[in-house]
This record gives C-alpha cells, sequence and structure tokens, in this order.
C-alpha cells in the first residue's frame, strides 16, 4: 500500500492529473500513465471512489471498496490541493 500511496504522489507532483468534471459530490479526474500516453478514469461520487485501471479494478473485486490504486492516490492529492485552494480564497 505504501508503495502506491508513494507513486500516487510522484504522480500528482509531475502534473499527470486533471479534473475533467467537478460538483462537490460527483468529481471526474484523468490521470496520465508515466510515459503520458493513456490515462485513466478516476471518479468520485457522494464519496465512493473509483478508477477504471486493471490494478483497482482486479484487487477491488477480492473486497470491494478497500483498495486504493496509485492513480486513485493521486487523485486525492489533487483534490486537497482543489479544496485548499477554494478554503484559501474564501479569506
Amino acid at each position: 500500500m505504501a508503495s502506491r500511496i508513494i507513486e500516487g504522489y510522484k504522480l500528482y507532483k509531475d502534473n499527470s492529473v486533471s479534473v475533467d468534471y467537478y460538483e462537490d459530490d460527483h468529481i471526474i479526474f484523468k490521470v496520465m500513465n508515466k510515459k503520458k500516453t493513456d490515462f485513466y478514469i478516476v471518479s468520485m461520487v457522494y464519496g465512493y471512489w473509483n478508477c477504471d485501471c486493471a490494478d483497482y479494478q482486479y484487487r477491488n473485486k477480492s473486497d470491494e471498496g478497500s483498495f486504493y490504486c496509485k492513480h486513485l492516490q493521486a487523485a486525492q492529492y489533487k483534490l486537497l490541493e482543489i479544496l485548499d485552494e477554494k478554503n484559501n480564497s474564501k479569506g
């Protein structure tokens, strides 16, 4: 798990995460792979997270809702950035 957190942070710091759609309870992120040749879709709807990568899909089947892949981790770092910016703009 720790390696996925670190890899997710690297993806976030490498500006590999973009927001495709944003509402408070529904967010869709695009997370580029390391080679910047393709992307994965990470979504958060009403607090439930999902990623379309094979790692998340395979592992999540064995224990639904408990697995976080590096793409999902990267999206969560991006969400923290967004929330921090919103809080700072309120003054």
